[in-house]
């Protein structure tokens, strides 16, 4: 295996129980972490792409709703929107120190049938 280096890309994949609380609400500490790590991979040349999840349990915990998850795609739609501003700040906040910047791509099943998206 090759150290990161200049023509190197790291993906980093953090689930919705790493980026999350126990209380619903998005770990600033956690993502303070892994944008210090982040920040030192991109001082060393390495590109970094963060895959996370989240936004539903963030939008979730928002509404207040209680009670069990909802399934219905439609309403997790909604549930997503909500939170999903709430995952992007959180990162956006990690990353200020280090003088980068968030940006997201919302993916849909379809990305993932037709490739060339």
């Amino acid at each position: 295996m090759t150290q990161p280096g200049a023509t190197d890309t790291v993906v980093v994949k953090v689930g919705s129980s790493s980026v999350t609380t126990t209380d619903g609400r998005a770990d600033a500490a956690l993502v303070a972490a892994l944008s210090a790590e982040i920040a030192a991979l991109r001082q060393q040349g390495t590109q970094v792409v963060v895959v996370t999840s989240g936004a539903i349990a963030l939008g979730w915990s928002a509404l207040a709703t209680g009670g069990t998850r909802p399934a219905d795609p439609s309403i997790l739609q909604a549930v997503s929107a909500v939170g999903q501003h709430r995952l992007v700040r959180a990162w956006q906040d990690g990353l200020d120190p280090h003088g980068l910047l968030a940006g997201q791509v919302l993916l849909a099943p379809l990305d993932f049938v037709h490739r060339q998206q």
